[in-house]
């Protein structure tokens, strides 16, 4: 590709980077005068369809997107089979390099990053992209300490509908989400939660899961909770300490919802002077030139050759004429007396060669001495004049430990007297542990036990309201049991809550309707009472939850029984006068 000119305007001058589906080359752009930064397709999938169509997604959906802090996309094209993008030149190093450089950040530099970063993936979001491969390594760093996010590569436009991740689970497995790695929806949060372990990082120098196993980082993820940052570099703030935990919450409902909230606490902590008491530590250059002066041409940071250690000689002249040639007789003598021994070998050995050439030796048939302990080989052997001799010990699950496993000479093969039988030694089934894996989908969980070098035995699915359906539960042996290796490993998937239809009980008698609930798997909840004119006392009035509802099984079914009608009230008699007699005058 060097020297090429796509598209008769861009001419490659160099590669600058290798990435999962294409390589990065330094391009001049012969028509504006300036370098541009072209992504081309690998060969191997210019001709996959699939592959096709994704690069020209990846294209059109990172030329929408124009922000200080993200690497532009100015052409998209396709020249003779040779699938590019035009991209904006950086010169300058990634994150990562930087980090690797200083060691650590202190927390303002850091919070500054992830903030003009956020900026940056809140234009994405408005516009439909989730990154879905957030990391240092993706992040540019200008020489005048500007970030700017790029590689889009396993971006992709999304719709408000929910999208779901198939066939393998993409993005970097430090800095994967927990649903991206279960394979589940994805949307703006997940971005959130990758930035939150790259936050992690700049502040403590280390990542929260740095396993060996890709299955087992993702694994952690889904499952294990962070160790909080600040137990790891004192000096971070609270607050810093806090913004990065609740980005980390497995449940993306518990994370920050957008950008905007995220850029809020940010910009709360980083006014707040008593959060910048106590820098972290970590190497640190006196200036940015000092940074990007260390980087080759290749954009690499150079590496010093090591001081080659000088051998502890003495010259010649430090040894005087008399200690030399007590030297050189002592050497001498040394050398005759190991030539002597060598010789007296040699006589030896001729002499064993040729006792064992003129004598007639037999032939013998080897016997099979597999499954015998290492004492019972040696006497079959020595009774045919054969030899053992213990060549290896291996593990095996098939034979018990400190028996043959197998032999050389196989059993039955002819051989002569006094040669020697090669054999391996069982050292016993290799003890493994049981994976972590409930909480993972049956697929997941097959992967996880598989790459154990453990087998998958029954699988029982059962009812299970504290899982989704297809999730493992539980697993036996439990988790962390060890076991030999290629043991039976049963899993336990969830059906889901079992649920059942809730009976109609309205106009049945209270004990007809006790009946009717607990035939169908429920249970009686609250009963209570009040009038009614329409249904005779002790008849159900209404019921909750209604007739025809699914509920799961054991569930309270709470209904309301009549008490009869209303009483009618009493009519109060009107009360009686008594007229008193009128006194008449004494005259």
């Amino acid at each position: 590709m060097i020297g090429r000119l796509l598209n008769g305007r861009y001419e490659i001058i160099e590669l600058i980077g290798r990435g999962g589906m294409a390589y990065v080359y330094k391009a001049k752009d012969l028509k504006l005068n300036r370098f541009v930064a072209v992504k081309v397709l690998r060969d191997e999938y210019t001709e996959n369809e699939q592959f096709i169509k994704k690069f020209d997604r990846e294209s059109q959906a990172a030329a929408g997107l124009t922000h200080p802090n993200i690497v532009s996309v100015y052409d998209v094209g396709v020249d003779d089979d040779v699938y590019f993008i035009i991209m904006e030149y950086v010169d300058g190093i990634t994150l990562k390099q930087y980090l690797d450089k200083k060691g650590v950040l202190d927390y303002e530099e850091a919070t500054n990053f992830i903030i003009d970063v956020a900026e940056a993936l809140k234009c994405a979001h408005e516009h439909k992209i989730i990154h879905r491969d957030i990391k240092p390594h993706n992040i540019l760093l200008t020489r005048d300490l500007v970030p700017k996010v790029t590689d889009f590569g396993i971006a992709r436009a999304v719709t408000s509908s929910t999208v779901t991740m198939t066939n393998q689970t993409m993005g970097s497995v430090h800095y994967i989400s927990p649903e991206q790695a279960r394979g589940g929806f994805v949307d703006e949060r997940s971005d959130l939660y990758s930035l939150g372990i790259m936050y992690y990082e700049l502040v403590t120098g280390e990542l929260p899961f740095d396993e060996e196993s890709t299955v087992t980082i993702a694994i952690k993820h889904i499952r294990e909770e962070i160790v909080p940052p600040r137990e790891i570099n004192p000096n971070i703030p609270d607050s810093v300490n806090a913004v990065i935990l609740k980005l980390t919450q497995k449940k993306p409902e518990e994370r920050y919802q957008n950008v905007d909230e995220l850029v809020a606490d940010l910009d709360r902590l980083m006014m707040d002077s008593e959060a910048a008491v106590g820098m972290a530590s970590g190497i640190r250059a006196s200036n940015t030139d000092e940074l990007f002066n260390d980087l080759g041409d290749d954009g690499l940071f150079k590496v010093e050759p090591a001081t080659m250690a000088q051998p502890i000689i003495p010259d010649d002249d430090d040894i005087d004429e008399t200690g030399l040639n007590n030297l050189q007789n002592r050497k001498k003598k040394k050398k005759m007396i190991i030539l002597g021994v060598i010789a007296a070998v040699i006589v030896l050995i001729l002499a064993v060669v040729a006792i064992n050439a003129f004598s007639p030796k037999k032939n013998v048939t080897v016997p099979d001495v597999t499954n015998m302990t290492k004492e019972q080989a040696t006497t079959a052997l020595n009774n045919l004049k054969l030899t053992l001799e213990v060549e290896k010990e291996v593990y095996s699950s098939t034979v018990d430990a400190g028996k043959i496993v197998s032999q050389n000479p196989t059993a039955g093969s002819t051989s002569q007297e006094g040669k020697t039988v090669k054999v391996s030694i069982s050292k016993g089934s290799q003890s493994v542990g049981v994976p972590s894996v409930v909480g993972l989908s049956e697929n997941d969980a097959i992967t996880a036990i598989e790459g154990a070098k453990l087998a998958v035995g029954e699988i029982q699915r059962e009812f299970n309201s504290d899982y989704s359906t297809g999730t493992v539960f539980k697993v036996s042996p439990g988790e962390g049991s060890q076991v030999a290796e290629k043991s039976k490993v049963t899993l336990y998937v969830s059906k889901g809550p079992d649920v059942v239809n809730v009976p109609g009980i309205v106009g049945l008698a209270k004990s007809d309707a006790d009946s009717r609930i607990q035939a169908n798997g429920l249970s009686v909840g609250t009963v209570t009472e009040e009038h009614s004119s329409t249904y005779a006392a002790g008849v159900v009035i209404r019921q909750s939850p209604s007739e025809g509802t699914q509920t799961e099984r054991g569930s309270a079914v709470n209904y309301v029984v009549s008490s009869g009608p209303e009483p009618t009230p009493t009519a109060t008699p009107a009360p009686t006068t008594t007229v008193k007699p009128t006194p008449t005058p004494d005259n």
